[in-house]
């Protein structure tokens, strides 16, 4: 039985993840106390929108800064949706709609992780960009007619809030369905594998 060290969470990767969880919780629920009022987690409704405001600044710093990391440290080769990374996508497929049960073990990620990340990015940059048309409505008029006008902005703006926190339940039954060890590797970074003689993990533990 072989045993190796599998290290594949950076410390800025790791940092980003905790930083980025904290700021979209924050961002949800100053929206919706900004959308339902009873909603009341901030105290005032100026309360709800300054930190609204403030984690919109940070949300879109963090997307900039991994779009740089994404490119500048070359984690576009495991995370990028190449024709390598995309091959197994079928497996996968068959792997999380229940009709197998052997998980390939690709790379860093699997195709339907690289696709639903870069579907988030898209989400993403809409989302900001009904944000800045909503909080600046005569100043980006055109913007605003571009999605439809205020009220379909809005809806816009809503919908794409629901579509991040149905993805974060996801994800969060799927780190539930995973080993422990993965999981800790978000924190730690690394985790151990136990490979047998023919190849498949028999076990999982923590760095």
């Amino acid at each position: 039985m072989k045993r190796q060290l599998l290290c594949y969470h950076d410390p800025i990767e790791r940092a980003g993840h905790w930083i980025h969880l904290g700021n979209t919780v924050l961002l949800v629920l100053s929206g919706f106390q900004i959308h339902w009022p009873e909603f009341n987690v901030f105290g005032s409704m100026n309360n709800a929108r300054w930190v609204h405001f403030v984690d919109m600044y940070l949300f879109v710093f963090i997307g900039v800064f991994h779009i740089y990391q994404f490119f500048a440290s070359g984690k576009w080769s495991q995370a990028g949706p190449t024709p390598r990374n995309m091959s197994g996508l079928g497996n996968s497929l068959r792997y999380y709609l229940f009709l197998t049960d052997e998980k390939l073990h690709l790379h860093k990620y699997n195709p339907l992780q690289i696709i639903t990340y870069l579907l988030l990015f898209v989400l993403s940059a809409v989302m900001v960009l009904v944000g800045f048309a909503l909080y600046w409505p005569l100043r980006l008029y055109w913007l605003v007619e571009l999605f439809g006008g205020i009220m379909t902005a809005r809806q816009i703006h809503f919908l794409i809030a629901w579509l991040f926190v149905s993805f974060t339940l996801v994800h969060i039954y799927l780190v539930l369905m995973q080993p422990l060890a993965r999981t800790r590797a978000m924190i730690t970074g690394c985790y151990w594998q136990s490979v047998d003689e023919t190849g498949h993990v028999v076990e999982e533990s923590g760095a």
